[in-house]
């Protein structure tokens, strides 16, 4: 796409290149892309903190972005964070994220990455410069004393603090002390950026009400707003009746901590008790990105299959009869339920997986969290038809009124200021 030159110019800066599938990270980018970028005159950077460098801008985006180009993310490490990489796990490897001082995701020279973002488009003066986790915040360095000073906003996405202390949990009940004591570390240091960085931004985004309320708390100084998760049309229509494979699905990164756990739970807590009161319905499949050894080991389960980074996730919806969300940490919400209501397929979470989301038990979803409870809202969601028939509906609208990406488009049609 070419510049427009009656359009105001927004600088959107991201950690890793927008698309309009893949991780969730990679999704919100791109929606936002799309939502901004139809009112802007949309300039793309992209630092790949994630360490996955050379992507191509996907051709869906290439309409709402005036120019894009990335930083070479591995010439910009910081040595303190490769030092912290290569010190042995243990307590010299605590020290030294304990001596890092700031969030691991933070890995960047903090100077020479916002240098390389301030000159990424030398001659073009930016109204607004928008910024995606908080992670990168440090990154508008060079642009708040500028005069005249550009809108500054973040979309923090997740309440990266809680989703740490959450991490911890899951670590320390996974009898893993060492793990929960550096994610405590870490939603210490988080706390530390973000009172650091928060207050230079003129808004702050999140992905949930929930966080933003939580984060307003820490930081009352600061003006927050929600952004909530969207997903487009699926490419077929929805369907109540399609239930060709495997009863449960259960999709994610599976290289994401909560996903592995969640994956966890449903195959040795929630299975077993499906199993043993309706034999015909214990089978899943676990679907997604990367998985992580543990989570490959469980497609040697009885009833598990396990499909790695599959290229189309749609018809593994149009298969399923449930789609379950066993999530016990993180943050944010979760674009997996929003997938499977516009979808068609009804949906099992728990109360946190669902957390955030105007979905309401037994009227979009049903939530349960002990493994017998979940068990019997898996098994009673396969079998009972009514109950499908007046689930599916409900959920598709609520998708459609509150979580779509026109819906998201008509936020940016305002002026952000």
């Amino acid at each position: 796409m070419a510049a427009h030159p009656s359009r105001r110019k927004l600088l959107f800066v991201s950690p890793a290149m927008p698309d309009i599938g893949g991780n969730g990270l990679a999704m919100r980018a791109g929606n936002l892309v799309e939502a901004l970028g139809s009112h802007w005159d949309l300039h793309l950077v992209v630092l790949a903190v994630g360490g996955v460098e050379g992507r191509r801008l996907c051709p869906e985006l290439e309409p709402f972005v005036a120019a894009w180009t990335e930083l070479p993310y591995w010439e910009m490490l910081d040595p303190d964070h490769q030092k912290v990489a290569r010190t042995p796990r243990g307590m010299d490897q605590f020290a030294a994220i304990e001596k890092y001082g700031r969030p691991l995701a933070a890995a960047y020279r903090l100077d020479a990455a916002a240098d390389a973002v301030f000159n990424a488009f030398p001659g073009v003066s930016f109204e607004a410069v928008f910024v995606l986790r908080l992670y990168m915040s440090a990154l508008i360095a060079r642009f708040r004393d500028l005069e005249p000073r550009p809108h500054l906003l973040m979309d923090a996405d997740d309440d990266d603090v809680t989703a740490s202390l959450r991490f911890a949990e899951v670590r320390h009940n996974a009898g893993d002390p060492y793990g929960a004591t550096i994610e405590r570390a870490t939603a210490r240091q988080y706390a530390t950026w973000e009172q650091d960085w928060l207050p230079e931004f003129d808004m702050v985004f999140t992905a949930s009400p929930v966080d933003s309320a939580r984060m307003s708390e820490r930081l009352p100084d600061v003006l927050f707003d929600t952004l909530p998760n969207v997903v487009r049309a699926p490419s077929v229509a929805p369907s109540a009746e399609s239930s060709s494979g495997d009863p449960f699905l259960l999709i994610g990164n599976l290289s994401y901590l909560p996903n592995v756990e969640g994956a966890r739970f449903f195959c040795a807590e929630v299975a077993p008790r499906i199993r043993a009161s309706d034999p015909d319905l214990a089978r899943v499949t676990i679907a997604g990105s990367s998985p992580a050894p543990s989570v490959v080991a469980m497609g040697g389960d009885t009833g598990v299959t396990v499909l790695a980074s599959p290229a189309d996730v749609a018809p593994l919806y149009q298969q399923a009869r449930v789609a379950v969300v066993p999530i016990r940490a993180g943050g944010g919400t979760r674009i997996k339920i929003l997938e499977a209501f516009a979808s068609g397929v009804p949906v099992v979470s728990t109360a946190l997986g669902a957390e955030g989301l105007s979905a309401e038990d037994g009227v979009h979803l049903l939530i349960a969290d002990t493994p017998d409870e979940f068990a019997a809202a898996c098994i009673r969601l396969a079998r009972d038809d009514e109950l499908r028939s007046r689930l599916i509906p409900a959920a598709r609208r609520l998708q459609k009124d509150q979580y779509s990406l026109d819906m998201l488009k008509q936020r940016f049609a305002p002026d952000l200021a």
